[in-house]
């Protein structure tokens, strides 16, 4: 658990508080469009290939895919995904308190 202190000058906590968490749902909101953004890509890659992100991903380890243009693509856009959803599941669990 980390917990972190915000001071305010003015002292409008409740300001404060809306302001942070209007803050963290905006940026659930755009985290969420770019996953949908990247699943829609590796959606394509999928069907002009046959094989689901899990299996190329796992080809794509063990050297069984030859890296060009679309192959590394993939793999980014997978990457991007994995990167997004941790980050999401950090702020989805941020609680904001006032004491």
């Amino acid at each position: 658990m980390v917990t972190l202190n915000v001071k305010s000058i003015s002292g409008e906590a409740e300001t404060i508080k809306e302001l942070l968490a209007g803050g963290l749902e905006e940026e659930k909101r755009r985290i969420k469009f770019a996953i949908e953004m990247s699943l829609s890509k590796t959606k394509k890659y999928e069907e002009k290939y046959g094989i689901s992100t899990s299996v190329f991903i796992e080809k794509f380890r063990n050297r069984e895919i030859e890296e060009d243009d679309d192959t590394f693509n993939w793999w980014a856009e997978e990457k991007l995904v994995n990167e997004l959803k941790q980050k999401l599941s950090i702020i989805e669990n941020i609680e904001i308190c006032q004491s």
